[in-house]
């Protein structure tokens, strides 16, 4: 009797986000001093400068498409719980286009990292040599167009049909619509996802394979999509906009898929170890050889206490899970324990000694944070930032207060 009085009552629209100039003036200036820190380096450091580029290029699109997953699941599913913070989840993937444009950047960097673009090096490696149909130039530019640019036609259908429900679409035939896309993302997400990640990532060392690696980079970029969602939903709460429909139980359901994933990343990541480790194959241990060397195994268990240990500690009580500051610092924390586990699976490729943490490689990544800000924030100032119109917005709002 409560849920059905309580579904009855209305939610007030809490609109776009309202322009800010220093919002945007703060984005922009983040952006201005990526582009600086990577021409300076471009010009006395092509492979610093590179690198720092794809550690930025790959975060912003992981979380992007942590974004894309997350919806697909909630149309397939016709999930409740998550209606109210479905559209900032929407608004990450707004990035999708610009992921196009840096990828298209990527490619005139591939002769300073990628060892197997190199055509004298691939004769003189019988190993690489055997991999020569699957990594060469050509064949990785069109498989990974393909990827980036199919992202962006699922990105545009799926959530170009989300905000026509608010101009006043059917949602049942929309929902009947989105399902059946969502279905057909889901393979291609699987496929091109790991593609990228083995492309992207695994390739730097172009001796190595793993049948794990795709689910490890994926592992990481879902803990870090709900580690940004949790930031900017409880921003979003406490300036106004959604004190009145997100409650500690949404928290609490965020909170718990982080910490989900906080688990699956840690047993993904142990598990590819364990399975190296035991088959003792050259072409496999030479990867984790070069990351327990003695400059980098500091840093390879220290990244295991950080990224696993610590949130699953501070996710783990109940009560954490629904607080609001505990959620807010345990994301930051995770947010930035994934640029280390990017560094950890990029830099021991090119800097064998050690990690080579430099201004650079913090600058150009807050310039990737600036454009996935501006384009983030300008969904937000273009579209309510929440689904106003979604019939089962109700259901998730009133349901978490009885």
């Amino acid at each position: 009797m409560g849920h059905a009085h309580a579904v009855d009552q209305k939610i007030e629209n809490p609109g776009s986000l309202k322009a800010s100039g220093a919002l945007t003036g703060f984005f922009g200036v983040c952006v201005l001093i990526g582009l600086i820190a990577f021409f300076s380096a471009y010009s006395t450091d092509q492979t610093k400068a590179w690198t720092s580029y794809l550690r930025g290029h790959f975060y912003f699109m992981q979380i992007s498409m942590g974004a894309m997953f997350f919806i697909v699941i909630h149309w397939i599913t016709t999930s409740m719980w998550s209606a109210p913070v479905r559209r900032i989840a929407e608004g990450f993937t707004a990035y999708l286009p610009f992921t196009v444009v840096s990828t298209i950047i990527l490619f005139f960097g591939m002769h300073t990292i990628f060892p197997w673009s190199h055509p004298e090096v691939v004769k003189a490696d019988p190993i690489i040599l055997a991999k020569a149909g699957y990594l060469n130039t050509t064949f990785f530019v069109i498989r990974t167009l393909i990827a980036v640019l199919g992202w962006n036609f699922f990105q545009k259908r799926l959530v170009g049909s989300s905000l026509a429900v608010d101009q006043g679409g059917d949602f049942k035939s929309i929902y009947n619509s989105n399902r059946k896309v969502g279905v057909a993302f889901l393979p291609f997400f699987a496929i091109t996802f790991s593609m990228a990640a083995f492309d992207q990532l695994m390739s730097l060392d172009p001796h190595f394979f793993s049948t794990m690696f795709g689910v490890y980079t994926f592992a990481g970029t879902y803990q870090s999509f709900f580690a940004m969602l949790a930031i900017v939903v409880i921003i979003m709460k406490r300036t106004g906009y959604l004190n009145k429909v997100v409650n500690e139980n949404h928290i609490h359901d965020i909170a718990k898929l982080m910490f989900a994933f906080t688990v699956f990343w840690a047993y993904t990541g142990f598990s590819q170890y364990m399975l190296i480790w035991y088959a003792n194959l050259p072409e496999e241990t030479g990867y984790f050889l070069a990351r327990f060397n003695p400059g980098w195994w500091w840093w390879s268990v220290g990244l295991f206490l950080i990224k696993f240990v610590v949130p699953f500690f501070l996710l783990l009580p109940r009560g954490f899970k629904r607080c609001d500051k505990v959620v807010f610092f345990v994301s930051v924390w995770i947010l930035g324990t994934q640029f280390l586990d990017l560094n950890w699976m990029i830099q021991p490729q090119v800097y064998h000694d050690a990690p080579n943490i430099t201004f650079t490689d913090i600058a150009v990544w807050l310039g990737f944070f600036g454009v996935f800000g501006l384009f983030v924030s300008r969904f937000y100032k273009k579209h309510n930032v929440l689904a106003i119109q979604d019939p089962y917005l109700a259901d998730s709002v009133f349901h978490h207060h009885i």
